[in-house]
């Protein structure tokens, strides 16, 4: 009799455990559906059967709380890239204008030169530089479908990687779930169990 109590917990712990394992499984397999037979109905992974509608609310999702367009513009508003490409542009100047002065000029003419030719070219550079950081500014922000970009993204992952990829951020939680599911189906064995005893 003691061991037909114990029986009970143990078997409803087992059940509580593969019900949970295979719900887990669930979420990623089957990739392709596939038809049980007897049934007449088609199973798949929730993920590869939604993943057209979970790229597209994911996107919807980094669009409008993550990365809204006026978060964009202000952080693109904040890029202190100007005095680099200043300094690249002068730099090319440098190097091209020492390129092509021939070389019978005499050293101290051909600095006298490259300054002067840097000196022309840096007083037009800022508003030049200024135009067309706004225009690109304005690219990104009018012409950038962040959405759409990060549907494309997400649609690229092959539902191995994806599943991977969930597996290494949630391994614990997951392991978690199974062996709670153990844990219940044991409670419920013991009540089950309980119920026997008063019969």
């Amino acid at each position: 009799m003691f061991l037909r109590l114990w029986f009970l917990p143990v078997i409803g712990a087992i059940i509580g455990w593969i019900t949970n394992l295979l719900a887990i499984k669930l979420i990623f397999r089957p990739y392709e559906p596939v038809e049980i037979p007897v049934l007449g109905f088609k199973i798949q992974g929730l993920l590869p059967k939604r993943s057209t509608e979970l790229a597209k609310k994911i996107g919807e999702i980094v669009e409008q709380e993550l990365l809204p367009k006026e978060e964009l513009e202000k952080e693109l508003a904040g890029l202190e890239v100007k005095d680099d490409i200043k300094e690249k542009i002068l730099e090319v100047v440098d190097k091209k204008a020492k390129e092509r002065i021939p070389p019978f000029i005499p050293e101290n003419l051909q600095t006298m030169i490259i300054d002067f030719l840097k000196k022309m070219v840096q007083e037009d550079l800022d508003p030049e530089i200024d135009r067309f950081l706004e225009k690109i500014r304005d690219r990104m922000i009018n012409e950038t479908d962040v959405a759409q970009l990060v549907e494309s993204r997400v649609s690229s992952f092959e539902m191995e990687e994806l599943e991977e990829l969930v597996l290494k951020i949630a391994a614990k939680e997951l392991k978690h779930i199974e062996v709670l599911g153990g844990v219940l189906g044991f409670i419920v064995g013991v009540g089950q169990a309980l119920i026997v005893i008063n019969l």
